[in-house]
């Protein structure tokens, strides 16, 4: 009896570790509410990004980082950081997360293989840092409906964010 629980053990240690490689179990784990930090970037072979944003939690407000083209034909690139955005806006973008299925897709996703580097090949990254602390960070992107917002945003804020005394204009390309 001794005998077969002691299989029993070694077994269920030996597959705990496949399983936890497998994405079982943790995916569940976090939701959008435990949210603190997402970011995400695009670089393709310009010197400037394509698009990056980030929405971070501090105390009790939102802060908003965009690098991005903006205006109604894409025709300004703007670049702030830091810049304090309404607990509705962050609220908005997090309920896109929760019903996309962002924080799911992240965990599940597998950064490529390469065996080889090519300097000049886009980038992408999209990581999350959770209210624990911990984080994920993959070669990924969030999807359309989670990057048009982060683009309204960005065009909702980026004149009052470059023209505020916190935030110097085009910070990226200085």
């Amino acid at each position: 009896m001794k005998r077969k629980a002691r299989i029993a053990a070694a077994v269920v240690l030996a597959f705990l570790p496949i399983f936890g490689l497998l994405g079982c179990g943790e995916s569940e784990k976090f939701t959008a509410d435990d949210l603190v930090l997402i970011h995400t970037v695009y670089y393709g072979t310009e010197r400037n990004p394509v698009y990056c944003f980030a929405l971070k939690k501090e105390e009790n407000c939102w802060l908003f980082s965009a690098d991005c083209l903006v205006g109604e034909q894409k025709e300004h690139y703007a670049s702030f950081e830091s810049f304090p955005v309404p607990a509705e806006d962050a609220a908005g973008f997090l309920q896109i997360i929760s019903e996309d299925g962002e924080i799911k897709k992240l965990y599940k996703h597998r950064n490529p293989i390469r065996f080889f580097h090519i300097s000049d090949v886009p980038a992408r990254s999209l990581g999350m840092t959770f209210c624990d602390g911990s984080t994920m960070e993959k070669d990924a992107e969030l999807g359309d409906r989670a990057l048009d917002y982060l683009y309204v945003l960005a065009d909702r804020y980026y004149k009052d964010a470059e023209s505020s005394a916190e935030t110097p204009p085009d910070t990226a390309t200085s």
